[in-house]
């Protein structure tokens, strides 16, 4: 009796021994480095999300793509697993919502992940060029700028060399809702800040423009160099949030930081570089030279080398963050990725940008946003020619929309399903038009 009660009581002890000891490894994974076993397996964990009710999804299923491994989430929404293949495309599906195609890397072992409840969409319809129509056009005046700000389009138009400027302000059916008359100034373009209100810019002065009735004032007039010092870094902002870029590293890198509104505590959310570029820069110590000399030298050969590296070799990277839905958006288009932050800050997930799926030319880097709907573009250019491209922000894959007609348009931006874009009539240096294309 004595010896089998040993064999209990050993058995017993060294089963709480191997529970301890799993537990310890589990504790490790999660709050220490995640990698464990000499770097041969990562621990992610999380929670996944209704994108509409914000509430917790169960039996969610969760699975390494070109692998067996996977889970399902609980009754909370909660999940976890271990994997030995980093990096690695995790797909994330449920029945009556979007499929969601994820790219797990050692950016961040927490993940919040949100469903859109819909019907993945089981094949892809290319459509081909819309009508084209302008959406300004007057014999008297040219198109200077152009935006569209809650459904409305702001029109810079002028005539003779910038000489009666005006701002015209359209409903997307074209019809006039308010003009501004004859500005006192000479107008360079139009901006809107992070909060949405619409600005006129001239070489030294910003002026807020606000619409009341039929009339459009001017307000709020300031030094061109204050507004900037302001608000030309701040690109987006949540209720609670302001969100900054500051460029670094001679424009081949973007630090993204937040600011809260009430406490003033500042946050940095990501840092996006050109490391490729960076690596090359630092084996070329005369492109070094010239990348750091901001002002172009007199004689023209050394202008020709000094004009190939800032502006061929080492041009200042294309980057994005925007506040989409529930996330903070930012598009690192250097690494051809899509990071995906909470509305406070927090990283959720990223995944991987499908842009060398396209065969279409040179991509651009340029994000679109659709304010209307949300949607997500970006552009590709061959000859000339303008291609538009929706980026599926639940798989990273990208879906032909159309073609520009006019070759080399000019400020596209999308809204309400239509491409709006500036285009030079060629032969006349002031007939800018402003026309829109249906997606």
């Amino acid at each position: 009796m004595t010896w089998c009660g040993s064999i209990v009581n050993h058995q017993s002890f060294m089963q709480r021994f191997f529970r301890i000891l799993l537990l310890c490894f589990l504790l490790y994974g999660a709050t220490g480095n995640p990698a464990v076993g000499q770097g041969a397996y990562s621990f992610y964990y999380g929670r996944i999300l209704d994108q509409e009710t914000n509430l917790p999804l169960e039996n969610v299923n969760l699975s390494i793509r070109g692998t067996k491994k996977g889970t399902v989430s609980g009754r909370d929404g909660n999940f976890s697993f271990f994997t030995d293949t980093i990096p690695a495309l995790l797909v994330v599906s449920c029945v009556g919502y979007i499929a969601k195609n994820i790219w797990l890397d050692k950016t961040s072992y927490s993940l919040t992940i949100y469903l859109s409840p819909g019907v993945q969409q089981l094949a892809v319809v290319d459509i081909r060029a819309g009508s084209n129509e302008p959406f300004y056009k007057d014999e008297h005046y040219a198109v200077r700028d152009y935006e569209i700000d809650s459904g409305l389009i702001y029109v810079l138009v002028f005539r003779t060399r910038l000489v009666n400027s005006e701002l015209i302000c359209k409903t997307k059916e074209g019809d006039t809702l308010a003009r501004s008359g004859v500005l006192q100034f000479f107008p360079n373009r139009l901006f809107r800040d992070c909060m949405g209100y619409l600005h006129i810019l001239s070489h030294d002065s910003e002026f807020q423009v606000y619409r009341k009735g039929n009339q459009m004032l001017l307000i709020h007039g300031v030094a061109l160099k204050r507004f900037d010092d302001v608000l030309k870094n701040c690109i987006a902002s949540t209720p609670e949030i302001f969100y900054f870029q500051k460029v670094v590293n001679q424009g081949m890198g973007v630090e993204y930081y937040g600011i809260n509104r009430q406490t003033l505590v500042r946050n940095t959310i990501a840092d996006v570089k050109d490391r490729e570029r960076m690596k090359m820069l630092r084996r070329n110590s005369e492109d070094n030279a010239l990348l750091w000399s901001s002002r172009p030298p007199d004689s023209r050969e050394d202008f020709v080398n000094w004009n190939y590296v800032h502006k061929i070799l080492y041009r200042p990277i294309r980057t994005a963050l925007y506040h989409i839905g529930r996330y903070i958006c930012i598009f690192n288009t250097p690494e051809r990725q899509m990071e995906f932050y909470d509305l406070s800050g927090s990283y959720s997930y990223k995944l991987a940008l499908r842009t060398d799926s396209i065969r279409e030319g040179r991509w651009t880097s340029e994000i679109l946003i659709d304010e209307d709907s949300s949607e997500v573009y970006t552009s590709f250019i061959r000859n000339g020619t303008c291609s538009i491209y929706r980026i599926d922000l639940n798989t990273g894959y990208l879906h032909k929309r159309t073609s520009i007609m006019h070759q080399f348009p000019q400020k596209v931006r999308i809204y309400h399903g239509y491409a709006y874009y500036l285009y030079d009539i060629p032969g006349d240096a002031d007939n800018k038009i402003l026309f829109r294309q249906r997606l």
